[in-house]
């Protein structure tokens, strides 16, 4: 999610943990260690662009690396807050606060490492979009209330929004999911994945993706509980293929991680080749939920495999990426994609 949010989300965590009188100081403890698990942006090198890829959501937005950072935030806050909680109170503050972050992530569908070291999966359980106004809003209202009144009812609500909201997207993904499923099976496809994410910034547009074992299959879906779905198919494109570059060289181990983070979702998108270099896009994210042009990638030399991949994200948004997204947001009828 986006970093105002996670402040919100780890105030409103921390606050239960806070007697009236102490609840700005855990709102702000709450925040501050609510954000602090995206310091693994700063993660970068210029030689190695896939580094930041590779690192963002990974061992800091962890259960078990979870005490370390909150206790950094905690010693970073105590000279602050040193006058209204003993340190013991001030690091539970930062460690609930803490933790809220990496679970607040993985409702979204980008993957985060819940259980390094001990596991590389990324846990993406696809209830949210990474931005979500309608969740944010209601949420950060509530914490300005609770925190301007003093009073735990405000905050016990935006919990109850929290939980409320988000069952939904589960119910939702559950409902894209199936209505995937059974698209699938009116188009003869054979399934062997199928995923489906929120649009942006909704609950009521989904991405759905089924892999088939050659190609992947794309079909934007419309669904709310009271209309009929309606179905925006998106086309095909092969897979593309890592397992033909050899992984002892740098471009093949660039490709080995970068289908890893992708989990196995790349094409080969040609709009996007430059200078003779193939264009290899993660398949699971567009900005229009029908479209196969992915918001990232990585360019590369398929001749000459002592070079590495760049990491880049080609992201454009024109006037017809608009109409058509917030058509399929308004569930008219499918337009053809060009």
């Amino acid at each position: 999610m986006d970093p105002v949010t996670h402040g919100i989300f780890g105030a409103l965590w921390a606050l239960p943990a806070a007697r009236r009188e102490r609840m700005r100081a855990a709102a702000l403890a709450g925040a501050t260690s609510g954000m602090a698990a995206d310091l693994d942006a700063l993660i970068r090198s210029r030689e190695d662009t896939l580094l930041y890829i590779e690192f963002h959501r990974q061992f800091t937005h962890s259960f078990a690396f979870a005490p370390v950072g909150s206790l950094a935030v905690a010693l970073l806050l105590w000279p602050l807050l040193k006058r209204q909680a003993p340190f013991a109170q001030v690091y539970l503050w930062c460690l609930l606060g803490y933790l809220a972050h990496p679970l607040l992530d993985a409702c979204t569908s980008y993957g985060t490492h819940l259980f390094w070291p001990f596991s590389d999966q990324r846990v993406a359980w696809n209830w949210i979009s990474v931005i979500d106004p309608l969740y944010s809003l209601p949420l950060a209202a509530l914490l300005g209330l609770a925190l301007w009144r003093r009073r735990h009812r405000w905050s016990y609500l935006a919990l109850g929004w929290m939980a409320a909201y988000m069952a939904f997207g589960a119910w939702q993904n559950h409902r894209a999911e199936n209505l995937a499923q059974d698209w699938a099976g009116e188009q003869g496809l054979v399934v062997e994945r199928l995923v489906a994410k929120p649009a942006f910034a909704n609950l009521v547009l989904w991405r759905a993706m089924v892999d088939d074992g050659v190609d992947f299959h794309l079909v934007a879906i419309h669904t709310l509980p009271w209309r009929e779905a309606v179905f925006h198919p998106g086309g095909s494109a092969p897979r593309f293929r890592v397992d033909g570059f050899d992984p002892a060289t740098r471009l093949g181990s660039d490709l080995a991680r970068f289908d890893h983070f992708s989990s196995h979702w790349l094409i080969h998108y040609p709009e996007h080749d430059q200078s003779g270099r193939i264009f290899v896009g993660d398949f699971r994210y567009a900005i229009d939920p029908a479209s196969q042009r992915p918001l990232w990638g990585v360019l590369l030399d398929p001749d000459d495999p002592d070079t590495a991949a760049e990491y880049t994200t080609p992201r454009r948004m024109t006037d017809d990426d608009r109409r058509r997204f917030f058509q399929r947001l308004r569930g008219e009828a499918p337009e053809r994609i060009d």
